[in-house]
């Protein structure tokens, strides 16, 4: 009975997970999002390289695929940080805010960023 009730108990999990992953693979990114968060990458490894006005270049691209790639705000954010001009990091740190406000993991990142741009504002 026990393996009877525990089957019975996987199954129901299972077929749960596969619900979850059956609207996730429902959700198809549109050719622009797929650009746009290809040249997102782009834009942070020219970050890595210490290439900020490269960087920035690549990522406005990003942004004119899709403007609601928050992930691109902030590392326009980070660009204008290596630039020095703390400004326009705070305006593109406020819209990566905006913008990833529902995922908890890029809030964090966003929020830290945001404490390190006054920090240097000071």
């Amino acid at each position: 009975m026990k393996r009877l009730l525990i089957s019975f108990l996987a199954i129901v999990l299972c077929s749960g997970c596969v619900k979850q992953i059956a609207r996730e693979e429902t959700r198809q990114r549109s050719p622009r999002e797929k650009a746009s968060l290809q040249l997102t990458e782009e834009g942070r490894q020219l970050l890595a390289e210490d290439k900020p006005d490269h960087a920035i270049r690549v990522l406005e691209q990003a942004i004119s695929l899709n403007a609601d790639n928050g992930r691109c705000y902030y590392y326009l954010a980070e660009a204008w940080l290596q630039k020095g001009d703390f400004s326009e990091a705070r305006q593109f740190n406020n819209l990566a805010e905006n913008y990833l406000k529902k995922d908890k993991d890029w809030k964090i990142l966003v929020a830290n960023q945001a404490d390190k741009i006054a920090g240097l504002e000071k």
